[in-house]
């Protein structure tokens, strides 16, 4: 697959799963934030006595409330909103298409490119890539490095989203992630760096992998559309 592929599904999963919040509310969002029926405006009439006919000559009294109610509009066009703007429907295929992905993959894209902060998106990463991790992992390692190890799987996610996103960041430097694991840097070449290109290695792939499945989905689906 081309790297222009690529960043193609790159820049379509950045429209399709961004949130266009605030634009428009609607009925039910309306309805919380303002109720549509107001009493204040028109003071209740206290309660009354109605006289009823039961159709056999009597009367019987019923006593009722007279309740004026004013109610509001929750619009003020003439022509309702439609239910779906433009740019969500043109980019609806993409969405269908992340959510035939697995759990690890579909969190990726959200989190990379939808900026989805969901708890449950980063768990799913985390696990996936920890897995990949311990496949590489040789038989006997110290069960002190071994938890040194796991908070890196977070870092490495947070990194590599950060590549994706910005052109001009920065990676960390191997001498400020040994001051945060309070290693020296000696230790950190040679313990913890390797793991920690594997790390990066693994998210790498994760997202490739990805978008290239995102890319056959599409590509399928427009040539049974054709």
């Amino acid at each position: 697959m081309k790297a222009q592929d690529l960043e193609y599904a790159r820049i379509e999963l950045r429209r399709a799963l961004a949130v266009y919040s605030g634009k428009t509310k609607g009925q039910l969002e309306a309805f919380s934030n303002k109720p549509p029926a107001e009493k204040n405006r028109i003071t209740c009439k206290p309660i009354h006595t109605v006289e009823l006919e039961d159709g056999k000559g009597s009367k019987r009294k019923v006593k009722a409330e007279n309740t004026a109610v004013y109610a509001l509009e929750t619009r003020n066009r003439r022509r309702p909103l439609p239910l779906i703007n433009e740019e969500d429907f043109a980019t609806s295929c993409w969405r269908r298409a992340v959510n035939q992905l697995a759990e690890h993959e579909q969190a990726w894209l959200r989190y990379c490119y939808g900026y989805d902060l969901t708890f449950g998106h980063q768990v799913a990463i985390c696990e996936f890539i920890w897995a990949e991790l311990k496949k590489t992992l040789p038989i006997g390692l110290r069960k002190k490095t071994l938890q040194r190890l796991v908070p890196l799987v977070w870092v490495a996610v947070q990194e590599v989203a950060c590549m994706r996103s910005n052109d001009t960041y920065r990676e960390y430097a191997g001498a400020l992630l040994a001051s945060r694991m309070g290693v020296s840097r000696s230790t950190w070449c040679e313990s913890y760096k390797p793991y920690w290109q594997s790390l990066k290695i693994a998210m790498e792939e994760l997202d490739v992998g990805a978008l290239m499945n995102i890319y056959r989905i599409m590509k399928f689906d427009t040539e049974v559309d054709e």
